[in-house]
């Protein structure tokens, strides 16, 4: 792992311990149903999330288990709070923890892809796919399109490696079209977000698009090949 991402997620781990620990103080102090404890719990959800995906990403497999339970960590967290009424009487609060449920989904869509269980990785992808749809429908957002963009471009690239998998030439015809459906819809979203993104976000929106791009062009060629065939 390079020393600037170790030490990344060395303080982030350290703000994981750091926010439990407020979380117990104040529940012992306060009560389990307060502003605080609302926001503490959102805050190590949000926390347990950005810890995976630094043990995801930091490359060659070396962390795969510890990104994987953090990821089920924010996911299980997740699945307790949504189911409380203290959290239920407070829409802004469910909206963001439902973003972070959709992220956990995408971040272990992403883990699974790279250890080729493609299986899982779909399982988990169509979970995030179908909650940010949903939260869009609720209140749409340029994050809330980026994140759907990414769950395409990673859902054609699964797509196009379980049809390759596949012996009958119209099942790989059907998943590579898929695939394509999909990627362009990300394209297209890219696109949008690329006309009206600026700041420093606006070269996170170009390496998107450019990776939307790349995962179309090896799906068209694809199609050429199993046409061809």
């Amino acid at each position: 792992m390079p020393d600037h991402r170790q030490k990344c997620t060395h303080m982030t781990l350290k703000d994981a311990h750091l926010i439990q620990s407020q979380l117990d103080q104040h529940k012992a102090n306060h009560g389990q149903f307060t502003i605080e404890v609302a926001r503490l719990e959102l805050v190590l959800t949000e926390t347990h999330g950005k810890l995976a995906d630094l043990l995801r990403s930091s490359g060659i497999g070396i962390n795969q288990q510890g990104s994987e339970d953090q990821y089920l960590q924010a996911l299980q967290r997740v699945a307790r709070l949504v189911t409380l009424t203290f959290i239920q009487e407070r829409p802004s609060l469910l909206h963001n923890l439902k973003i972070d449920q959709a992220a956990a989904h995408l971040g272990l869509g992403s883990l699974y892809r790279d250890q080729h269980s493609l299986g899982k990785a779909s399982d988990q992808l169509i979970k995030a796919y179908d909650l940010t749809e949903a939260l869009i429908r609720i209140a749409d957002s340029p994050g809330l399109q980026d994140k759907l963009g990414v769950i395409l471009t990673t859902q054609g690239e699964i797509l196009n490696k379980q049809g390759q998998l596949h012996t009958t030439g119209l099942t790989n015809l059907v998943e590579t079209r898929t695939a394509l459906g999909k990627q362009q819809r990300a394209v297209k979203i890219f696109r949008q977000l690329e006309e009206t993104t600026t700041g420093p976000l606006r070269e996170l929106t170009l390496r998107r698009l450019m990776e939307s791009l790349i995962s179309m062009t090896n799906t068209l060629e694809l199609l050429e090949l199993y046409e061809e065939s």
